[in-house]
This record gives C-alpha cells, structure tokens and sequence, in this order.
C-alpha cells in the first residue's frame, strides 16, 4: 500500500463520486478506479459499495476513513514541523530581507565561503515576523520616510548598516550628463525607468516625487533592477541608482548625477529579533554583515 493510494481513497470517499474526486485530484477517473480497486484487493475487503454506476462509502470504508483522517492530518503537517526544527537549529540562521539584495545575496555566499556549516533560509515576505533576521529600508532622516513608523517586537535590536545616496541615473549621450546635480522639480516631463510595487526602493523614490510635487512621466517598471539599469543604458529613459547597495558601478553608457533637491537619501537597517539573540551563528553573522558593509566602502 502507498501513501498515494489513500490520498485517493479519501478524495474518492469525500464525494462519493469517481468523476469528481479524479478532477479535484486532477488525474484520470479510470486511473483513481483501478487505484481504489487495488487498494482493496491489498485490504482484503470492499470499500465501496457500486451501485447505478455509483459508489457508496460502506462500513468498512466508513472505518478506514475514521482512522486515515488523524494519519495523514499528521503526516501534512511532518514537513513543517521538520522545517520549524531546521529553522530553530542553532546552525541555521532565517533572513528576511527587501533592500540590498545584491549586496546581502555576495555577502552571504562570502560567509558561506568561510563558514559551510551554517545554513540559511532566506526570503523576501512582506511580515516583519517570522525570521531570525529582517533588512529594509527606510528614507534617511533629512526627509520623511516612506514606510511610516516602525512597529518593533519587544526585544528587538534594531540598527542601521548602511546610509546612500541615491542618484539619478541617465544615459551618457543625455543632455541631463552635462549637469553637475539635478532638481527634481525641473524634471517633471523626463520618461523615468523604474521598480515596480514589490521594492521598498520604489516606495522611497515615489516618496521623493510626492516631496518634490512631481507627477513623474513612467515609460517602463521592472522588479529586476538588473532591467532598470540596462534599460537606462540603452538610452530608453533615466532612474533611480543607490550609490552602494546594487553592489556595482554603471558602465560607460550610464551618468550618475547628484540630486540636489529633494534630498534623496536611504538608510538599509537590520533587525534581528529577541529569539534569534540567543542563537550565536546570528549575532556573529550580523557583525559580519555590518562589517561587510563598513570594509565594502
């Protein structure tokens, strides 16, 4: 007997109808019969009652059903719970992280490089919760952030790795590459390449849009920046570059100018969570992580 094979006596005993079961199983209704048929020969007894090319679950049915249900609702729920105890190892350390992801993606293969049996599991959820560590970004303190105030859990620590400038981007035949800085205001019918809903980045800069009471002129949205910057490159529009954290420099086809007004600037925070404290493969990669930052620039 497989573990298949009472998967699709439940369904089957669910709706008591063949037809049914075999389209929520998204399989054959001959291949769930014989599946059925074969699981009772292995039993010994029937578990349906046919009748009128219909099927009735019978007592011995009723009886298997009984005791699978509480089974397989604990086999369902094995793989989380074998998650859940990777994830509280001591050795496993769970990130969550919506800025700097170039930045932080090099610097974990750097750590890994150097520490191999530690290990990562590493996502990009919108929650706050549910993670050892948590890396965002908010508007630097010159301006209003984006995200409004931050809810912090009870005992976490919260710090800020990293300050950049944010630069506008253009292509380098532009006229805009001959200026030495740029105001946002004078820039209101320029085509602007950027990221899409999912980027904190994006909010940020939208946000220096509301600042400059700019309606800007959107001619492409990519949630690749890798997109973002070869769009600007080939001379499609201009955009937003953070000075650090996309962890590399334009070629020679793209200008970074300085922007003068509003001020644009981030900040790329880490929390760590009072669970995690207790967990030293996470405080210790967190100095490295700000370390990182700190030799990177």
């Amino acid at each position: 007997m497989e573990l298949l094979q009472f998967r699709y006596f439940l369904e089957a005993a669910r709706y008591e109808n063949l037809t049914r079961a075999a389209d929520e199983l998204h399989i054959a209704q001959p291949a769930l019969s014989q599946s059925i048929m074969r699981l009772e020969n292995e039993l010994g007894v029937k578990l349906f009652d046919r009748r009128n090319h219909h099927v009735y679950l019978n007592d011995q049915g009723k009886l298997l059903r009984k005791r699978l249900i509480p089974l397989m609702e604990s086999i369902d729920s094995l793989k989380d719970e074998l998650w859940e105890s990777v994830c509280s190892s001591e050795k496993t350390i769970s990130l969550n992280f919506f800025a700097a992801s170039q930045f932080i993606t090099n610097c974990i293969i750097a750590y890994k490089a150097e520490h191999p049996d530690v290990k990562f599991q590493v996502s990009q959820l919108e929650t706050m919760g549910g993670c050892d560590i948590h890396i965002d970004s908010r508007a630097s303190v010159y301006g209003p952030t984006a995200m409004g105030e931050i809810q912090m859990p009870e005992g976490a620590v919260r710090q800020e790795i990293l300050e950049e400038e944010i630069y506008l981007a253009v292509p380098a035949n532009s006229p805009l590459a001959e200026r030495e800085s740029v105001d946002l205001r004078q820039l209101r019918e320029e085509g602007y390449i950027r990221l899409g809903n999912g980027w904190q980045l994006r909010q940020i800069c939208d946000n220096f849009f509301h600042q400059a009471g700019v309606r800007p002129q959107m001619i492409f949205e990519s949630n690749s920046p890798e997109s973002v910057r070869n769009l600007i490159a080939a001379g499609l529009g201009i955009g937003f570059w953070p000075e650090r954290s996309w962890d590399e420099q334009p070629g020679p086809q793209v200008k970074l100018i300085p922007i003068r007004y509003p001020v644009c600037r981030r900040d790329v925070v880490v929390t760590m969570y009072k669970q995690a404290q207790e967990k030293p493969a996470v405080g210790e990669f967190v100095d490295y992580l700000c370390g990182y930052f700190k030799n990177k620039y």
